[in-house]
């Protein structure tokens, strides 16, 4: 039995990608693949004749645009196909995929706006179950783009947070260089019980009021917030607009040990700035450890991640592992790169529930090839690897085709990333000061 976990997804408080938020807390993050099919070891045979079997309606529909009809029928069409020759298990994951075209064909075909139609896709995606596959209306498209880039505009008070459910209350996962949470002093690790008097987590069909973070530029939020083993206090901020990326910390630690967080792999100026964490961490001297966060890290791009990877490995496929799909697999290979050492520094990686994706890829490939040690908490054991897909009106689906598989046989999808060290604590309940999982990496790089 395949191990299902619902990934803890980290939700950026910002208007302009609330939508595709919403999305990814319910679909565990997105996958951008840039692969060649045929670079695959086995020849991909052409799927088996299949047919959706467009099933007509005997409900009277409404007078829909004719036009917009048949482009949602094309794209329903295209999308179950999609789906029936790629989806990475053969069983659909015990669902009947003819009967859920049939029954979205009946729905589809009775007329629907646009906004229907994409919620209705959606829906129709998220009947595989598998966490990973969605489908996202054209503007969550261009938000997600923008993400990807690195060019990443909104209103709000910068700061990058989580509900914690069962919890009453939300976490700070990272907060953004010179934002109004900087400036009154909020930090990563930090709980927000209330927003505006409204408690930060959760109604009773599992969201949030985090939406009340942001708003118009000049308005002001209150919020109620906590840091582990301290008094409440109350913040009142000034929303204004912030543009940049996750930040990338950079930290000198005792022993001459370096610290780099690496908060996604869904936004390439990522490849960029660990290099430069590395060039500055290494200026004056090579390092004699290396510490590397991946804590709040729910995976992203596979091209970004691959490119961080060759920083401190290298090697094919019978060295690192493989892709595999439905007709065959894929090798991962990496050409190294050494940034001041970083090919020799002995590495620990710290990795949490919420680390999926690739960056489990990421770090169960630096343990298994003994490059490194890992401490932390096991992962949420989700590699299913996604294919993006466009659509003519500007939506896109991803869709599950792939998984990773190391020399060794070993399915993380089953069981995650085990520690080396397991620390078992939360993230809102330490603070950046006191991290006994950093305390115990560093045991780990001791002489």
């Amino acid at each position: 039995m395949r191990r299902k976990s619902l990934v803890f997804t980290i939700v950026l408080v910002v208007a302009t990608i609330a939508t595709l938020l919403c999305c990814l807390c319910l679909a565990g993050g997105f996958t951008w693949v840039a692969r060649v099919p045929s670079d695959s070891t086995s020849e991909r045979p052409a799927p088996p004749a299949a047919t959706l079997v467009l099933v007509p309606t005997s409900t009277p529909p409404p007078t829909p645009d004719p036009e917009t009809s048949e482009r949602h029928i094309r794209i329903l069409t295209e999308l179950w196909h999609i789906v029936y020759e790629g989806y990475l298990y053969p069983d659909y994951n015990g669902v009947d995929w003819e009967a859920v075209g049939n029954h979205y064909y009946s729905h589809v075909s009775q007329g629907l706006s646009d906004e229907d139609f994409w919620m209705t896709m959606y829906e129709m995606v998220t009947m595989l179950d598998d966490d990973h596959s969605t489908f996202l209306p054209p503007y969550a498209v261009t938000q997600e783009d923008e993400t990807f880039s690195g060019d990443m505009t909104y209103v709000g008070i910068g700061v990058y947070a989580a509900p914690r459910l069962p919890k009453s209350y939300s976490v700070i996962l990272a907060v953004f260089p010179d934002s109004p949470a900087e400036q009154v002093g909020l930090r990563a690790h930090d709980r927000i019980l209330k927003v505006d008097h409204h408690p930060a987590c959760c109604r009773d069909d599992g969201s949030d009021y985090l939406y009340r973070l942001y708003g118009p530029v000049g308005t002001p939020v209150e919020l109620i917030v906590q840091t582990p083993g301290h008094r409440a206090r109350t913040v009142t901020l000034t929303r204004r607009r912030i543009q940049g990326t996750l930040p990338v910390e950079t930290r000198q630690l005792e022993r001459n040990v370096g610290y780099i967080s690496i908060p996604t792999f869904w936004d390439k100026t990522i490849v960029r700035r660990v290099r430069q964490a590395l060039q500055d961490l290494t200026e004056q001297q090579e390092l004699d450890g290396l510490l590397l966060d991946l804590r709040i890290n729910s995976g992203g791009s596979d091209i970004v991640m691959e490119e961080v990877l060759a920083f401190f490995t290298h090697g094919a496929g019978d060295t690192l592992g493989r892709y595999v799909n439905r007709w065959g697999s894929i090798p991962l290979e990496i050409e190294g790169e050494d940034v001041g050492g970083s090919q020799r520094v002995p590495l620990v990686v710290l990795v949490s529930e919420e680390t999926a994706s690739f960056a489990e890829i990421f770090s169960g490939i630096l343990q298994e090839t003994e490059r490194a040690q890992i401490v932390g908490n096991t992962t949420a054991g989700n590699v299913e690897i996604t294919y993006g897909y466009d659509f003519e009106d500007g939506s896109r689906a991803w869709i599950a085709q792939e998984t990773f598989r190391t020399t060794s046989g070993a399915d993380w999808e089953e069981t995650g990333i085990v520690p080396d060290v397991e620390i078992p604590i939360e993230w809102d309940e330490f603070t950046v000061e006191d991290d006994p999982q950093i305390d115990a990496a560093l045991d780990l790089l001791a002489p």
